[in-house]
Order: structure tokens, then C-alpha cells, then sequence
């Protein structure tokens, strides 16, 4: 006897009756209008934490859990649906007021045009086969957050900077200064540049109601891990730790966060509660702009024609 599933992605719910505990990856793609290429991840929460769902040695399809009739699952995915995945499509707009009331819990469609402009940025380096994010901030200096694993860099120690977008690029950095107030380290390059532009100087603070798209490598697929793109809102003003909490969900730390206009303006170092913006989602974000701050002693000189002189 077929039992019902119930998946969401975005603000898309769609339930499905299934005759067995596994459900194929061509089947969510169809259902949410994804790419045949794109990649997929389900995954569904357990006392309050994330847990992925594993695949069958094919490779083909989800093994669901025990208990699967009674549990929500979510789907991510590294491509956008070719139209916004959201049930304002099918069924109308919804009550103007609910939409006040909650706008952070609304997962807004990622914009594929301010995508496009800030992948060649999706910088990463690899630690046990899964990819952590390193943000660019100069053409010399880059970012990523310090908590967890990160805990065992010390100033000069070194790793290899990759681009999820470039895959001839790789960059031998150093940790060259440790900023714990911030949960951040920051990099310099031994080589090439990580960019071709001063990100951070351009950035701009988060405030309260900003929109933002989040850039990392929180989709875990055939045990490793690949670029996830999400949505959020600025859904508190800064605290005291200079902190700033937005409304996405898990999984990104390390992950750059961009305004509307492509511009920087902080970076994921925390996960509050486990869950996706869709059911919840909470994270911390430090400003860009906080980051700069610390930072002075490491940019370039500035000439007599106002121009930076980047040491090669």
C-alpha cells in the first residue's frame, strides 16, 4: 500500500504516494522543475538537528528513514527551478497581511542574474573531501571563519585556495591574522590573486530588512560537498558581539553574503537552530565592514595618484 510523502523546497510543498522507502532523484526533479543536470539533496530534521538522506548504491535515489510518512523533508538544489519555486505561482498572492507579519520565513527564488555576477567569488579549500568557503576580499586577502575544525590554524600556516567556477585556479595562501573576536581567519596569497577587485572596501553594512543571497557549499552529494545558493533577510540589528542574524538556514559557515547589487556585506560564522529559512532558519553574520576594521595593517599603500599598490 502506497504511503505519502510530503517534500519542500522553498516555499514549494508537493506530497507524493510512494510504494517503498526510496524516492529517485529524477522524480524531484520533475516535480520542481529542476535541470536533468542539477544536483539534489534531501534532507529532514531529527531533535533539532539537520540530517542528510543517504542514496541507494546507484546512486539514483533517496533511502528514506524509518518513519518517513510522518517527517518533512527539504530539497536543495545547486540550480534554481526554471520558474520561482513558490505556491504564489499556483494559487495566487498571499494575504498581503501574512506576508508583513512573516517576510524572513518567505524563502525568496535566488536571482539568477546576481548569481551569475558573483560566482567567479565562490572561492573553497578542501578539507576531508568536503569544500569550506574562503571569501575574497582583495586580490591578496581572503576569509573564512575560525570556529570548529578552524580552531588548529595558527598564523602561518598554509592551504591551498580553489574556485568552484575556475577550476584551473589554485592559490597557495597563509593564515595571516586570527581575529577571535570575529570567529574569523584571514588569508594571503603566496601567488595569484584570489580576485580581481577590493570586495571588502566596496562592502556595505546589513541592516534590518536587507535581502540577501548567500553563497557556500552546504549541498552534500555522493560524500562530497558542492556550491549551495540561498536567500535571506537581515531580521535583527547588531549585537554587542557584532553579530548581525539573518534568516537562513545550516550548513554555510564561511559562506558570503551579498546585497541586491552585488555587493559584500558579511559572512555566515553561525547556525542557531539547525533548521531551513523556510521552517525557521536562524544564522549569525559578521559584517564585512567589521572585518575591514582589523584589517588596515594588511592592505596596500596608497600612492600620490590615489592608487593602490598591491605587492606581488
Amino acid at each position: 500500500m502506497a504511503k505519502t510523502i510530503k517534500i519542500r523546497m522553498m516555499d514549494n510543498t508537493i506530497e507524493l504516494d510512494l510504494p517503498c522507502n526510496q524516492l529517485t532523484q529524477s522524480t524531484i526533479k520533475s516535480q520542481f522543475l529542476l535541470d536533468r543536470d542539477a544536483i539534489v539533496s534531501m534532507s529532514y530534521e531529527s531533535n533539532g538537528s539537520k540530517k542528510g538522506c543517504l542514496m541507494n548504491e546507484n546512486g539514483t535515489a533517496f533511502i528514506l528513514p524509518d518513519g518517513w510518512p510522518d517527517i518533512d523533508f527539504f530539497v536543495e538544489s545547486n540550480k534554481t527551478p526554471s520558474r520561482p519555486c513558490s505556491s504564489w505561482s499556483f494559487e495566487g498572492a498571499p494575504d498581503p497581511k501574512k506576508r508583513k507579519i512573516e517576510p524572513e520565513y518567505q524563502e525568496m527564488p535566488v536571482d539568477g542574474d546576481l548569481a551569475a555576477s558573483i560566482g567567479r567569488y565562490a572561492l573553497y579549500y578542501n578539507k576531508d573531501n568536503y569544500k569550506r568557503s574562503a571569501i575574497p576580499l582583495t586580490p591578496r586577502l581572503a576569509a573564512t571563519f575560525r570556529h570548529g575544525e578552524n580552531k588548529t590554524f595558527k598564523i602561518g600556516d598554509q592551504l591551498v585556495i580553489r574556485s568552484w567556477s575556475d577550476k584551473t585556479l589554485e592559490v597557495t595562501a597563509q593564515v595571516a591574522k586570527i581575529i577571535e573576536e570575529l570567529d574569523t581567519i584571514i588569508l594571503e596569497s603566496l601567488g595569484l590573486d584570489f580576485c580581481d577587485k577590493d570586495l571588502i572596501s566596496n562592502s556595505v553594512l546589513p541592516r534590518k530588512g536587507m535581502q540577501y543571497l548567500m553563497m557556500g557549499f552546504s549541498i552534500i552529494h555522493q560524500n562530497t560537498s558542492h556550491q549551495s545558493l540561498s536567500t535571506g533577510i537581515i531580521v535583527g540589528d547588531v549585537t554587542r558581539r557584532l553579530r548581525y542574524t539573518g534568516s537562513s538556514g545550516s550548513g554555510d559557515s564561511g559562506g558570503s553574503c551579498w546585497n541586491e547589487r552585488g555587493q559584500l556585506i558579511g559572512m555566515q560564522i553561525e547556525d542557531q537552530n539547525g533548521r531551513s529559512t523556510s521552517s525557521g532558519g536562524r544564522c549569525c553574520l559578521v559584517a564585512m565592514i567589521s572585518i575591514l576594521s582589523h584589517i588596515q595593517n594588511l592592505l596596500p599603500t596608497v600612492d600620490s595618484d590615489g592608487e593602490s599598490e598591491w605587492n606581488e
